[in-house]
């Protein structure tokens, strides 16, 4: 079985009742589960937190335990194959993400290494008879993290799954899946929750976060929307707004945002002060940190751009400026170095560019 390069499991909901929000994807997949019509290859996609996983999760547990009956959609959570399937162990449930040192999923991890090619890895697993049960539940983590011949790896297990697997991919968007995958899986959209359901997953977010504080602080209501706006519904960067780390650099920020044009040595100061004070050395902790910063950057162009256009107004500056900061967010997930990444990020805020050099950035 692939387990080289699985996560650590975070905690995750034991029943249905427990997910927050994406009731409809719930009914989706009841229907689908009680007409038997639940197999082949499924796409999981929407922002970082949602609950795409621990979705993923649940539907593993639902199939693969032994007590209730898959099609009620009440998997107990308390029986071993449930408990298994919690802890990451199950024999009949494989995963695979791209490991934290990596910028792709490496091949290996989906076809074997080289000397075992087509022996070992997801694609083989999933091929598997089922060790407890009738069927096998196989999640392919980072789905946005797939070259293309790692994706072109998976199309055959893809196109012709077996009778007795279901495949789960997750990604943030369908546009960073290669047409051939999305071809071949059906697409579940996860809306990210807000008003109450919002508030209630990012304080179950914050509460993960806090777990090693004695006295956790008290949230309100308004920090935890204000933190949901500006991430605009990624959970893991609402929970670091929302715990305070970029409250700071959040008033320093609109301030050159907000200029007709902004300042490059400013904009790139106030960035690298707040990279450093969340770590000088530790590159996941300080791109974390520039996503953060982006989020309030893309929440601001966005507004600004709302504001123009109910005037009847189109301001192609602003446009510019917005697409420059969503083009920053690929070039983090490729492990851009984080001191370029910064001089020509503020550059080109000033010089209102997209950024678009021939698909370099």
């Amino acid at each position: 079985m692939a387990k080289s390069s699985s996560p650590p499991p975070p905690a995750f909901p034991a029943t249905w009742d427990q997910l927050v929000g994406h009731d409809w994807i719930q009914t989706a997949l009841k229907i689908a589960i009680g007409k038997g019509r639940l197999g082949g290859s499924l796409l999981f996609v929407g922002s970082p937190g949602v609950g795409k996983t621990a979705t993923a999760m649940l539907v593993a547990q639902t199939v693969l335990c032994r007590k209730n009956k898959s099609s009620d959609l009440n998997p107990c959570g308390t029986c071993p194959d449930c408990v298994q399937v919690r802890a990451g162990t199950h024999p009949d449930l494989i995963q695979v993400s791209k490991p934290a040192d990596r910028t792709l999923i490496p091949l290996e991890a989906l076809i074997g290494p080289v000397d075992a090619r087509l022996q070992e890895g997801f694609c083989h697993d999933v091929h598997l008879r089922p060790m407890q049960g009738a069927r096998k539940v196989a999640i392919l983590h980072d789905a946005d993290f797939l070259n293309e011949e790692g994706a072109n790896c998976l199309l055959k297990t893809l196109e012709e799954p077996p009778s007795n697997a279901l495949i789960i991919l997750i990604g943030t968007s369908e546009q960073k899946q290669l047409p051939t995958i999305r071809s071949r899986c059906q697409t579940m959209r996860f809306v990210s929750p807000t008003g109450d359901d919002g508030r209630t997953l990012l304080r179950q977010h914050l509460a993960r976060y806090n777990e090693a504080i004695d006295d956790p602080p008290n949230y309100s209501d308004e920090t935890l929307s204000d933190a949901l706006e500006l991430s605009a519904g990624d959970m893991q960067v609402a929970t670091r707004l929302a715990s305070g780390q970029s409250g700071e650099l959040r008033g320093k920020l609109l301030a050159q945002l907000a200029a007709p044009v902004p300042d490059p040595v400013v904009v790139a100061r106030c960035i690298n002060e707040h990279l450093d004070s969340v770590s000088k050395k530790e590159a996941p902790l300080r791109r974390a940190a520039m996503r953060d910063l982006c989020a309030i950057a893309v929440q601001h162009y966005r507004g600004v751009l709302r504001s123009t256009a109910l005037q009847g107004n189109f301001d192609e500056a602003t446009r510019n400026r917005l697409d420059r900061t969503l083009r920053v967010f690929r070039e983090i997930d490729r492990s851009a170095n984080m001191n370029t990444l910064v001089d020509c990020y503020a550059t080109d805020l000033t010089l209102a560019t997209t950024g678009d050099r021939g698909g370099i950035g």
